[in-house]
């Protein structure tokens, strides 16, 4: 936290007191239902899975020392059963588009994002949206998942989830990207769009697209934990004259609602378009790892340490309850891959068996890494689109990286080569590249050091979690 934001903070009193105002706690019960609930101490997350059912649940966390409160976008037939079960499908009921817009750079900026993007709802025949100021830069803006088609394509809409919603924002952002230039270019922030790869204006003000599992969005009505302001649902006319001062902790009351209003089916049009665009770019993809050969891999010399595997492969090493084999499988092979020694592996290998619910047989994993060794070629695991793999097994996480590359050893190169690109320019005297500052477990990129420290802490902290 910044010392800005210690200076801001309330004293612990206050911060009680503002929780157990008349009418907040009805707000809080009302948004909590059937999510999953995050409750952010000085300290960092609270335990995870939560969930707030009664008044009690709420005044028990605040008693607790809790400051802030975040809440998953799926709903959940029973959310402190998540880390019970091994396909989040057979849990997830539903979820809500919660699109963030985030700007350091101007809130007037941010302002005009928020109502590019409702103006894109509208013209996709939504008239229900929500709106509430982040507590921060920017703002949230919210559909409630009642308004997508129960299915489409004959799958269920919940079991779209974390595809359909990310493919939601890239179409929205695809469709904006034009106009975003142009208004960015309006506010004299041309230079900060940018890159090696071409004018990025989501680098400037972002309609943010990192969504994963248990995803979590900030609660309305919670405080911030760093700008210690609060994160106040506005209506939709208000955006412009919206000032900051309204959302600090004495001048907030509890009128407007936040994900409350809609109307069912009326986000279809938005659902199938995505989803044709999403194919579309998901086909694109495919042709070009094709002409990559993204499989051709040469074995580095230094092992990549485990903080760049991909968040499908931390998932299998937390340990599995079904698809061991495979598991074993594509593990034996990752770690090859990317650098490992065979002495190296047999000891990961051994470590990951013990955290599996059930463990394989001492004879069968000798076997498999004895005939993986004796084998005269490295070769990767299957590539993540691969059947009867990751998302057969329930294991993969599918973050904003596993979506662009083919194979999680891509992965974990593309993460490794950021770092090391990230740390040889350290002594660059090229100032621009100096400036930003890049997650290395989710890829965001950040040029405060302050922002970019807090949010690597974070990350690092629950790596399931993009906070919104």
């Amino acid at each position: 936290m910044s010392e800005e934001g210690d200076d801001r903070r309330p004293q612990d009193w206050k911060i009680r007191q503002y929780y157990e105002k008349e009418g907040l706690q009805e707000k809080i019960l009302e948004i909590a239902e059937y999510r999953e609930i995050a409750p952010t101490y000085p300290n960092g997350y609270g335990k995870r899975p939560d969930a707030i059912n009664f008044p009690g649940d709420f005044q028990a966390l605040v008693e607790d020392g809790a400051v802030a409160f975040h809440s998953s976008v799926e709903k959940w037939r029973n959310p402190l059963l998540i880390d019970n079960v091994s396909d989040l499908n057979q849990l997830r009921e539903g979820w809500d588009l919660v699109i963030d817009i985030d700007c350091d750079h101007s809130f007037d900026l941010a302002k005009d994002t928020a109502e590019l993007v409702i103006r894109e709802l509208e013209d996709h025949g939504i008239e229900n949206i929500s709106v509430k100021f982040s507590g921060n830069r920017g703002f949230h803006i919210g559909v409630r998942g009642e308004a997508f088609p129960q299915e489409i394509d004959q799958q269920e809409i919940s079991d779209m989830y974390p595809r359909l919603p990310r493919g939601i924002i890239d179409y929205i952002r695809d469709n904006l990207r034009e106009e975003m230039m142009e208004l960015i270019k309006e506010y004299g922030l041309e230079e900060k769009m940018e890159t090696d790869n071409g004018k990025k204006p989501y680098r400037v003000s972002d309609i943010e697209n990192d969504w994963g599992q248990r995803h979590l969005f900030r609660m309305p009505y919670s405080l911030h934990d760093g700008s210690w302001l609060v994160s106040l649902p506005i209506e939709i006319d208000h955006i412009q004259d919206f000032n900051k001062e309204e959302a600090e902790i004495d001048n907030v009351d509890f009128e407007t609602d936040f994900l409350s209003e809609y109307e069912q089916g009326e986000a279809t049009n938005l659902a199938v378009q995505a989803m044709d665009f999403l194919t579309e770019k998901e086909e694109e993809r495919k042709e070009e790892i094709k002409k990559k050969q993204d499989r051709d891999f040469e074995r580095p010399d230094d092992a990549i340490p485990e903080q760049h595997f991909p968040p499908t492969i931390k998932n299998i090493l937390e340990g599995l309850e079904d698809g061991r084999k495979r598991a074993l499988f594509i593990l034996i092979n990752f770690y090859r891959t990317v650098g490992y020694s065979w002495e190296e592996i047999d000891s990961k290998i051994w470590a990951w068996n013990e955290r599996n619910k059930e463990e394989l047989g001492e004879t069968y994993v000798k076997s498999q890494l004895r005939w993986h060794r004796n084998r005269s070629e490295d070769v990767p695991p299957p590539n993540y689109d691969s059947n009867g793999y990751y998302q057969d097994m329930g294991v993969y996480e599918g973050d904003n990286l596993e979506e662009k590359v083919s194979n999680p050893v891509s992965y974990a190169f593309r993460k490794a080569n950021r770092r090391q690109d990230s740390n040889s320019d350290s002594d660059s005297e090229d100032s621009d590249e100096q400036e930003v500052l890049e997650c290395p477990y989710c890829g965001k990129e950040y040029k405060s050091e302050g922002y970019y420290k807090k949010h690597v802490e974070q990350c690092n902290e629950d790596l399931e979690v993009k906070k919104l």
